[in-house]
């Protein structure tokens, strides 16, 4: 959102929700935080003691990232505290911190002014990259930059904030974040960064409500005005009127009223108004969320994202017992009902931002007895590059250390792999002979290999709708990955926040090519799982199932509304909508269709934050 002038009463920014949820609070406003630095020419005789008041300024800065990430592992999790280990191996980087040095001992130079010039080498790198996730890393080179400066000019960051502040700023940096008390805190206003960044990660796991893409906020917002920040659905009021506070306080009300109601009905079957029972499952992207599928009546895993073993692992990869104990977990909690594991769905350009590309290429060469020092270069579009199965096939000692996992983890419960970003029959088959060989080297080993694994195909590309009756044909199942699925359709970017009103999942091509996976998983006798987002949108849920889907996978908090919905529905009736919504034009005439209908059927529809499946933090069950 962008506007010449600063925030009059009763104005309302929008921009891109990425952590759900409501708070009102007086605007405490944080400019960039950057430090106005001055060049200082050093005398022959200060050289020496600017390098070694550098290195000291290093060795503080490290203890004190140690120090916060400790706080922030005890408060969320080692999955939330990864996020300050890039700033650490920031300043272990020989490279980054030799070329600090030399230019002191070149240009004679303070260290204050090499930081500098290093840093805005390194940001214009960054700023040349296309890819969001990537390209938001740049964040943490300036944090780590302020950081060292904080420390050479001796003065000690504080976020003493008042309590009930909502905080406005350009960038929030993630060790501001990981400071925080979010007892304090009631909200967070960003300017830039989409769903991946940092600050949209913590503050999600923090539990505050956070809207991004309010450009110039700064200029918008003045401080102390009273804001009431809508992270759902990506709204900020400004001074709001007394109506909409209270119509905001009303619709609290009504979310603590139904999300009890919800939860108490958790333990009661999952079956329609007219006898269909339908499996909700839960998606997870790490470990602590395994307590929370249980307790909100999960029928099994639908999708474990592996991703973050390889987050905590880096800049080293994730050994196969460390996969192994977090897969034997995983099959452990799921019961008779099972588990899905989906094979790493990186791209080079995230492997890279945090060592672990360099340090695999690294113990490759060393296998190989190569020296090879040439630079690796960013991919300019890693959506479309080499990432998910791509990356894997490529990098078969990854693939293989994962399978190995996998399989031997299985001896403890019901696993499934399903593959990413499949789009030829010949990837299926590359993979299946990986995963034969892995069991015939086990078996070899004694080690206990269950007679078949079952492996599925995510569905998330055009190829691989069109080609979905020829995956189902090789796969043991079909997992239809709606995220990326909607992405590639309509050639958007739902992390951008100037293209991200162009993602529905109800346009009417999308509802075509969900329609076209279900019917070749119906014919070919396969079960289709639903994983992506749209499956915990009540909407969205409700058009699958008019559309044939009877198994949809979902994060955890969505599950007990989804479940209540489907036991009001009548599976006939949403047949009818769901016939007559793929022959719309438009996600618009698709979106007033449906609500028309649910109106008939006296649905009970939820305002537009329980729409977003999010249930409130602090009425979680203990």
């Amino acid at each position: 959102m962008t506007a010449n002038r600063v925030a009059q009463p009763g104005l309302v920014l929008r921009g891109l929700g990425v952590s759900p949820g409501v708070g009102i609070g007086s605007a405490v406003l944080l400019p960039w935080r950057g430090r106005l630095v001055f060049r200082r020419t050093l005398a022959p005789q200060e050289i020496e003691t600017e390098v070694a008041r550098f290195h000291a300024a290093v060795d503080v800065a490290r203890k004190q990232l140690q120090a916060l990430r400790q706080r922030m592992e005890q408060a969320l999790g080692r999955e939330h505290a990864y996020i300050l280990d890039a700033q650490r191996l920031m300043l272990e980087d020989a490279g980054i911190l030799g070329e600090i040095e030399t230019l002191i001992r070149t240009s004679a130079i303070n260290a204050e002014w090499a930081v500098k010039l290093v840093t805005d080498r390194i940001l214009a790198i960054y700023a040349e990259i296309k890819d969001d996730y990537l390209r938001e890393r740049g964040s943490d080179i300036e944090d780590v930059a302020h950081r060292l400066l904080t420390v050479l000019a001796g003065d000690r960051a504080t976020c003493a904030f008042p309590e009930g502040a909502v905080l406005v700023g350009e960038t929030l940096p993630p060790s501001l974040l990981g400071e925080l008390d979010p007892q304090r805190v009631a909200g967070l206003v960003i300017g830039s960064g989409g769903w991946t960044s940092h600050a949209a990660i913590l503050a999600r796991g923090l539990g505050i409500p956070a809207v991004s893409g309010i450009h110039g906020a700064l200029a918008l917002i003045e401080d102390q005005a009273l804001l009431l920040v809508d992270g759902t659905q990506g709204l900020v009021f400004v001074h709001p009127e007394p109506e909409v506070i209270r119509r905001y306080e009303a619709q609290q009300k009504e979310r603590e009223r139904r999300w009890h109601y919800v939860r108490d009905r958790a333990p009661l079957p999952t079956t329609t108004r007219d006898g269909v029972a339908i499996t909700v499952r839960a998606n997870i992207e790490r470990l602590s969320e395994l307590e929370e599928a249980r307790r909100f009546g999960a029928c099994g895993i639908g999708l474990l994202r592996t991703e973050f073993l390889f987050l905590q692992a880096a800049p080293a990869w994730p050994s196969e017992d460390e996969q192994w104990h977090a897969y034997r977990q995983v099959a452990e909690a799921a019961g008779p009902e099972g588990a899905v594991i989906r094979t790493v769905d990186w791209d080079e350009n995230q492997m890279a931002a945090l060592g672990s590309l360099r340090a695999l290429r690294d113990e490759q060469l060393a296998t190989a007895g190569i020296d090879d020092r040439t630079p690796w270069i960013p991919e300019r579009n890693p959506a479309l590059g080499l990432r998910a199965i791509r990356f894997s096939l490529r990098r078969p000692h990854v693939l293989k250390t994962q399978l190995r996992a996998i399989v031997r983890a299985a001896a403890f419960g019901n696993l499934r792999i399903v593959l990413p970003l499949i789009t030829s029959v010949d990837e299926v088959h590359e993979v299946r002979r990986h995963l034969d060989a892995v069991c015939r080297e086990l078996r070899a080993e004694g080690v206990q290999v269950p007679d078949r694994l079952p492996v599925g195909v995510m569905i998330e590309t055009p190829a691989a709708v069109w080609l979905a009756e020829e995956f189902a044909a090789v796969a043991d199942f079909l997992s239809l990955g709606t995220n990326d699925l909607i992405q590639y359709i309509l050639a958007v970017d739902r992390d951008n926040d100037r293209v991200a009103h162009l993602y529905d999942p109800l346009h009417p091509a999308v509802l075509r090519a969900v329609h076209q996976v279900i019917r070749a998983a119906e014919r070919a006798g396969l079960v289709l799982e639903v994983c992506g987002e749209m499956a915990a949108h009540p909407l969205h849920a409700l058009v699958l199932l008019g559309l044939g889907a009877r198994v949809l996978s979902m994060r955890p908090r969505a599950i007990p509304f989804i479940r209540d919905l489907i036991r009001q529905c009548e599976l006939a009736r949403m047949h009818d909508l769901a016939q007559r919504a793929l022959a719309a034009s438009s996600g618009a005439e698709v979106r007033q269709l449906l609500l028309r209908g649910l109106e008939a059927m006296r649905l009970e529809v939820f305002d537009d934050a329980l729409l977003n499946g999010s249930a409130p933090p602090f009425l979680e069950p203990g």
